[in-house]
C-alpha cells in the first residue's frame, strides 16, 4: 500500500508547474502577443535574449494545492496520510480531479518590420513541455475509507518537444483588417501516456479483490523494458532510457485575424496550436495490464478504515508490439473584443479562452484593463473566470523603450502562495515573462500620439 501511495502523490505533485496567460493578450509592447495571435505584432522589431527572451509556466487544473497538501506537525504531507482525516481529504475533491501542466522556454527569437512599417515577420525557437493527470474522486474513497467499488478514467500524459515556428501578419483592407499565420516544425523528444479504464476493488472478508485494466505507452530515444524473466511483465522501474535524438516529428499552425469595427473597437480570433506529432513505434515501449488479483490480509488501523495491503507489483504491464502513434497537439481558441479611450491610451478588453486538453476542455473568460501612458510602458490589469470555478487576479508590465523589451505577467501576485511562490488557493496560475533587444523598423501601429517622430522612412 505504501508504494502505491508514494505513485499517487507523485503523480498529483509532478504536475506542479499551463501556458497561454491571459493578461498577456492585450498588453501593448509585449513581443509575446503573436503566441497567443500571429496577427499581433510588437511596437518593433526585436531579438530575444536566449533562455530568457520568452518563459511561460504555470498549472491549470480544478484541485488546489491546499486540497493536496496539508501542514501537520511543521511539515506538509499529501492529502494520503494517515494524519488527515477522511473526511477532510475528500472535502476539496471534484468526481473528477484534473491537473495540468505546461512550460515554455524560448531559446531564439528574432522579429522585425518590412519597409512599409505594417508587414511583420519572426521565428522563434522554442522547448515545450506538457503534463496532465486525472484521477477520480472513487479512487481516494478507496484509499482513505476502504471503499470498494468501480474505479475508472485513471491517466497520465506527458510530452516533450522543440518548436521552430516562421510568423508572418500582413494588413487587408486599408489596414482595418490584419492577418497572420504561423507555420511549425516540431520535434518530439519524448512522452508517455498511462490510461486506466478499470481499476475495480471489492473486499471479501480478509482479502482484496483487484481487477484491472489499463496501457502504458512511452516513447523516446533508447527506450526500453526490461520484463521480469519469469512473469514476463514490467513496471515502472523496468525502463531504461538513452536518449541521443528525436523521437517523433509533427506540423502545426497558428491562424489569426485583427478587425477594427470601429476606429477604437478592435475584434481578434485566432487558434493556435492545430497541429500533430507522430513519434517513432521503433522507440516505443506499450504494454498492457489486464489482471484479477487477491490481497490476503487486510490491515485495519485504529480508525477502523480498511486498508488493502498492496504495492506497485499491481501496476505492472504485459510487453506488446507498439504501433507509431500519432498525437494531436493541445489547440486553443482565443476570441476578443478591444475598445480603446483617451486617445488610445486606455483599452479595455474582454477575451474568451477555449482549451482543448488530453482529458479535458476548459473554458475561461477574461477582463482586463490597458494602461499605456507613454510610447514605452504599459500596465496590464485582469480578472479571469476559470471555467466556472473560480477566479484570478492578474498583474502586467511591460517595459519597451528603443534600447529593451520586458515584459512579465503573473497571477500570483495577488494569491496566497507558499515560501517558493507555488499558489496554494488557486487551481490556475500563470507566470510569463521575457526580456529582448529592439531592432529594426518601428510598427505602423503605433499611435501617432506616442511616437510621430520614431518612424524610419
Amino acid at each position: 500500500m505504501k508504494k502505491a501511495t508514494l505513485l499517487l502523490a507523485a503523480l498529483l505533485l509532478a504536475t506542479g508547474l499551463a501556458a497561454q496567460n491571459p493578461t498577456l493578450y492585450f498588453m501593448e509592447g509585449s513581443t509575446y502577443r503573436s503566441q497567443l495571435n500571429p496577427a499581433f505584432a510588437p511596437q518593433r522589431g526585436y531579438v530575444n535574449l536566449p533562455g530568457i527572451g520568452g518563459m511561460e509556466v504555470g498549472i491549470n487544473g480544478n484541485v488546489a494545492l491546499d486540497n493536496i497538501l496539508y501542514p501537520r506537525n511543521g511539515r506538509l504531507v499529501t492529502l494520503l496520510d494517515s494524519s488527515v482525516p477522511a473526511d477532510v481529504a475528500l472535502s476539496g475533491l471534484s468526481a473528477q480531479n484534473r491537473i495540468g501542466a505546461e512550460t515554455r522556454i524560448n531559446l531564439f527569437g528574432i522579429g522585425m518590420f518590412t519597409a512599409n512599417h505594417k508587414n511583420f515577420w519572426s521565428f522563434d525557437l522554442a522547448l515545450r513541455t506538457s503534463e496532465e493527470t486525472t484521477l477520480p474522486r472513487s479512487l481516494f474513497e478507496f484509499l482513505k475509507r476502504g471503499e470498494e467499488g468501480h474505479i475508472s478514467d485513471i491517466g497520465l500524459m506527458a510530452e516533450s518537444y522543440l518548436e521552430a515556428g516562421f510568423n508572418y501578419s500582413m494588413p487587408l483592407l486599408d489596414d482595418r483588417l490584419y492577418i497572420g499565420f504561423r507555420g511549425k516544425l516540431l520535434v518530439g523528444l519524448a512522452r508517455m501516456q498511462m490510461d486506466y479504464d478499470r481499476f475495480d476493488v471489492t473486499l471479501q472478508n480478509d482479502r482484496w479483490a483487484v481487477a484491472t485494466h489499463g496501457t502504458i505507452d512511452i516513447t523516446a530515444d533508447g527506450t526500453k523494458a526490461n520484463p521480469d524473466p519469469e512473469s514476463g511483465l514490467f513496471g515502472l522501474g523496468d525502463l531504461e532510457t538513452s536518449p541521443k535524438g528525436p523521437s517523433g516529428y509533427g506540423l502545426a499552425v497558428d491562424l489569426g485575424a485583427t478587425y477594427d469595427i470601429l476606429p477604437q473597437l478592435q475584434a481578434s480570433l485566432a487558434v493556435t496550436d492545430l497541429g500533430f506529432i507522430s513519434w517513432s513505434d521503433r522507440k516505443s515501449v506499450t504494454g498492457v495490464s489486464s489482471r484479477e488479483t487477491e490481497f490476503t490480509g487486510v490491515d485495519v488501523p485504529d480508525n477502523g478504515t480498511p486498508a488493502p495491503d498492496f504495492d506497485l507489483e499491481l501496476l505492472r504491464f504485459t510487453p506488446v508490439e507498439s504501433s507509431a502513434p500519432t498525437r494531436m497537439l493541445r489547440a486553443s481558441v482565443n476570441a476578443a473584443l478591444e475598445y480603446k479611450l483617451w486617445k488610445r491610451r486606455i483599452g479595455i478588453g474582454l477575451l474568451y479562452t477555449l482549451r482543448f486538453l488530453n482529458y479535458s476542455t476548459v473554458h475561461n473568460i477574461t477582463a482586463s484593463v490597458n494602461i499605456q501612458p507613454t510610447r514605452w510602458l504599459t500596465f496590464t490589469g485582469s480578472y479571469s473566470a476559470l471555467d466556472n470555478r473560480s477566479g484570478a487576479v492578474g498583474l502586467g508590465l511591460s517595459i519597451h523603450p528603443r534600447w529593451l523589451h520586458f515584459f512579465i505577467a503573473t497571477d500570483l501576485l495577488t494569491s496566497r502562495h507558499t515560501p517558493q511562490w507555488i499558489p496554494v488557493r488557486q487551481s490556475t496560475a500563470y507566470v510569463t515573462a521575457g526580456i529582448g533587444i529592439p531592432i529594426g523598423r518601428d510598427s505602423h501601429r503605433k499611435t501617432a500620439e506616442f511616437a510621430p517622430r520614431s518612424r524610419k522612412k
